[in-house]
């Protein structure tokens, strides 16, 4: 079985997403810790490899060499929402060291991240039974 093409540019489309924000949160990680004195975090600094390594490669990966069934729209999306929470969450933790305090509520980032990929797979597993997507073109041009 193979993927239409239709399906590989949205996963190419999702994976160059993913790494426009990867580029932004290592722009934003280098520009911020170069205002901060000599201070740095190491949450702030690899606050990058959340959408590379998590966002990036694997839609790559599912664009090129992925065979049978994928992952439906819900399912990425809850993923994404997974990725973009725990990036967040290490940008803010960052800023806090850097800034020189703590808090306990930069927990709930990782929490919520981790409950969005526990939905994510679940959404994956039990997908043609609870969520009916199909993946339709555009119409129109686009």
């Amino acid at each position: 079985m193979f993927i239409s093409d239709d399906r590989r540019r949205y996963l190419c489309g999702i994976g160059m997403a993913q790494l426009a924000a990867a580029l932004l949160c290592a722009a934003f990680g280098a520009v911020y810790e170069l205002c901060s004195h000599g201070v740095f975090s190491f949450f702030m600094l690899y606050a990058f490899l959340i959408p590379l390594a998590g966002g990036a490669l694997p839609s790559f990966a599912l664009a090129l060499f992925a065979r049978g069934r994928l992952p439906g729209r819900v399912c990425v999306n809850l993923y994404n929402a997974a990725l973009v929470t725990w990036t967040v969450g290490c940008l803010f933790q960052g800023a806090l060291q850097i800034y020189g305090t703590q808090s306990g509520l930069t927990r709930v980032y990782a929490l919520a991240g981790g409950l969005l990929l526990v939905a994510a797979v679940a959404c994956h597993l039990l997908g043609p039974r609870i969520v009916a997507w199909r993946f339709r073109p555009r119409r129109g041009g686009r």
